[in-house]
């Protein structure tokens, strides 16, 4: 997938979210632990020795959190399909044929007035012109930021495209 399908209706890129597909750290971090936890033995004998920490139900997150087939796991963003299917932004982008919210002639409308972040983005977005800001964004990937958080962590993800990869797409 190309950086700019990963672009949402309501502007934040899904190449920073750890959700999507590409951003792995979570889940192999997951697995990780999980065999190792395995391999302590800790299943042998921590169910029935410690009652105040729920072992099984640690394990059996690691296993869903370390999983590729769950709903956790994004592969398409919200333009493909994924993401809330009653999300207001997304319906109005799709009656309307847009891309994206911002490049709306109605924007901001009732829909976002309240949402001082996605006005923020469509601040800078509109202020950077869609190629910079889009290569911000990939860059804020590769530094290892995530969107919900808005932090950035040196667990990285190991499969979002590089900026070198977006310049290459550009001269397509």
């Amino acid at each position: 997938m190309k950086p700019e399908d990963l672009i949402t209706y309501c502007g934040l890129y899904d190449g920073t979210c750890a959700r999507w597909c590409e951003y792995s750290a979570f889940r192999d971090l997951a697995a990780v632990l999980a065999e190792w936890v395995d391999a302590q033995g800790f299943h042998h004998w921590m169910p029935d020795a410690v009652k105040e920490f729920d072992y099984t139900g640690f394990r059996k997150a690691l296993d869903f959190f370390s999983r590729q087939d769950t709903w956790l796991v994004c592969r398409r963003c919200c333009k493909g399909g994924d993401g809330r299917p009653d999300c207001p932004i997304r319906i109005c982008c799709h009656h309307r044929g847009l891309d994206l919210c911002f490049d709306c002639d109605e924007f901001p409308c009732d829909k976002v007035k309240g949402d001082a972040r996605l006005i923020e983005r469509a601040t800078e977005y509109r202020e950077l012109g869609r190629g910079e800001w889009l290569r911000q964004q990939v860059e804020k990937a590769e530094q290892g930021f995530e969107l919900h958080t808005a932090q950035y962590y040196q667990i990285r993800p190991m499969h979002n495209p590089t900026a070198q990869e977006l310049d290459e797409g550009a001269g397509q």
